[in-house]
């Protein structure tokens, strides 16, 4: 089988080709691990041409499905082949996950989601996540060689980044989190801020603070380092609007 990839600023569509069967399962399952912690959790599976596909892999689609919900995104599968429509229709995954006929049918299912989900309330920088990364070799050593961290974003301004990141899954508990987030330490944020642009904002800022969580997070707050004056701008206007939104809604 092979998995073609096409990202875009919401959602990703992973089309897959040939015979899905339980030796694919593992290359499914880290396009989507890869998605998600780059921030894409909103994919379509686009399997119109997948000839076969057996019980293994039915089960893979359906821990991808899991995945991306968990993450608060979505899958859909588009357009299955006439063999994967059977299947999955024999087995009833199909009322667990949406199936519509055509890639663009799921493509608007992907992006009303999307819609309700910040219509619900869910703050905007609530569940956005931000991509960290550190230029020294000490730290970079302490996460198993330079890598790309991926935090969930708490709050931003003008001045600075809150994120929230929890190293569980690295092995990293909220004390060694401390010394990775170090008062005074530099790290390199790339993050999205969806209501402002739609391409990625990419600053290098100082840690400031970071406090421990019960869950074994780490609060971190990094002031802007670097950064360019309209950035700032953007950032500092989207922080004002917030603030008078939520004065203007009921309960608040």
């Amino acid at each position: 089988m092979k998995i073609d990839k096409s990202v875009h600023d919401d959602y990703a569509v992973l089309t897959l080709k040939g015979e899905f069967d339980t030796f694919y399962c593992p290359a499914l399952m880290q396009e989507v691990e890869a998605l998600v912690e780059r921030g894409t959790n909103h994919l379509v599976l686009d399997m119109r041409l997948v000839k076969f596909i057996n019980s293994t892999a039915l089960g893979a689609v359906i821990k991808a499905h899991k995945r991306c919900r968990a993450e608060g995104g979505e899958l859909v599968i588009a357009q299955p082949s006439p063999f994967v429509r059977d299947v999955i229709g024999k087995v009833g995954i199909d009322k667990l996950i949406t199936m519509c006929a055509t890639e663009q049918e799921a493509v608007k299912i992907l992006i009303k989601h999307l819609n309700q989900r910040e219509l619900a309330g869910d703050a905007p920088v609530d569940q956005e996540k931000v991509m960290i990364t550190f230029d020294d070799d000490i730290r970079n050593k302490m996460i198993g060689g330079k890598r790309t961290l991926l935090g969930s974003i708490s709050n931003v301004d003008g001045n600075k980044l809150v994120f929230l990141w929890n190293g569980t899954k690295s092995g990293v508990n909220s004390d060694q989190a401390k010394q990775l987030f170090f008062p005074g330490g530099d790290v390199h944020l790339k993050f999205q801020v969806k209501m402002i642009k739609k391409s990625f904002f990419e600053m290098t800022a100082t840690v400031d603070n970071a406090e421990p969580s019960a869950d074994g997070s780490v609060r971190v707050t990094a002031k802007f380092k670097k950064a360019s004056e309209d950035d700032r701008e953007a950032l500092a206007q989207f922080a004002a609007d917030m603030a008078f939104l939520k004065r203007q809604l009921p309960g608040k």
